[in-house]
């Protein structure tokens, strides 16, 4: 890339090019920085995409010609350039790089690697990683713990973090590949069983009796008071997760506990919580009380009133992931 003699003498462009970009993120690009002033054009052809720009320019400018719209994967991009002054005399030069757009670039954390104790999580990225970096934020939205670990590239990376005693409700995650694109994760282990007694339903049904509804009102007085103090901060989810003891048939347990987790998860929808409501039931798995077929308990006939910004985790209490939005 050369320009004639007298534009070059005089400093006249200096291009920069961004060359790898990824979906979603700004395009690449290629930018001219004026040392003279006159009239730019710009002509590019990428993949058989065109791009120009045409127009009077001043000293001290930068003119960023952008090339949006290219599919993923590699482009061959070609053109030409001219530059004239205001005296008449010009420069051209020929246009000549190589583009990449590349897949987004995705963050993911297995749950069972993330240990708040320890203040350490391992993070994989859909491509290798030089660095990620995390950001802790305790139960007032305030940051009180960073860390940050670099690699040569590769997935996932370990990183531990540091912190003063707190109870964490967010951990904000950035990571960066090999050509300095990015990506973002935000996680919140926290969460929040809500204290209550259990609704009686009759045999074999999952409507709510008026006469039980105020177990749910002094529910949703918790619910609510969680919701003031932590909503801002996260986006709190409400999951309600139904159990029956093990008397009966062991399929028809399990639908009667999906409907009355649905039934229940509707009363708090339809009382006025509008974040994101899901339910699961879980029928004689989960028990509360260990006990054979046949067993009539109390304590197994129950439902978990869960708040939680992420998913919750399976364990021994929630033996399955296969929640359903109301």
């Amino acid at each position: 890339m050369i320009l004639l003699p007298l534009a070059l003498a005089q400093d006249a462009v200096t291009l920069e090019a961004v060359r790898t970009t990824q979906a979603g993120a700004t395009p690449a690009s290629l930018s001219f920085v004026l040392g003279v002033s006159g009239a730019l054009d710009a002509r590019l052809s990428c993949s058989g995409q065109a791009y120009a720009i045409s127009e009077r320019v001043r000293s001290g400018q930068t003119v960023t010609l952008s090339l949006d719209g290219l599919a993923l994967g590699a482009h061959a991009c070609s053109g030409s350039l001219r530059l004239e002054e205001a005296d008449g005399s010009y420069g051209e030069m020929p246009l000549s790089l190589e583009v990449q757009v590349l897949d987004a670039l995705t963050l993911t954390v297995d749950k069972a690697d993330l240990d708040l104790d320890a203040q350490r999580i391992s993070v994989a990225g859909s491509r290798p990683l030089t660095r990620v970096e995390v950001e802790v934020f305790d139960a007032t939205g305030h940051a009180v713990g960073r860390g940050a670990v670099s690699d040569a590239g590769s997935t996932p990376l370990e990183l531990e973090w540091s912190q003063p005693d707190a109870e964490i409700l967010k951990l904000a995650l950035t990571g960066t590949d090999q050509h300095g694109l990015t990506a973002s994760l935000e996680l919140s282990p926290w969460s929040y069983a809500i204290p209550h007694e259990d609704l009686h339903f009759a045999t074999g049904s999952a409507a709510i009796a008026e006469s039980e509804a105020h177990k749910l009102e002094a529910a949703y007085g918790e619910l609510s008071e969680v919701l003031a103090k932590y909503g801002s901060i996260v986006d709190v989810k409400l999951f309600v997760a139904g159990y029956t003891d093990t008397v009966g048939d062991r399929a028809g347990n399990q639908g009667l506990s999906e409907a009355r987790a649905r039934a229940i998860a509707g009363w708090f929808r339809s009382r006025g919580f509008e974040g994101s409501v899901a339910y699961q039931g879980f029928g004689e798995d989960g028990l509360a009380v260990g006990t054979p077929d046949e067993t009539d308990e109390v304590r197994n006939r129950r439902a978990l009133y869960l708040l939680a910004a992420d998913e919750p985790a399976v364990s021994g209490e929630l033996p399955r992931a296969a929640w359903r939005p109301l």
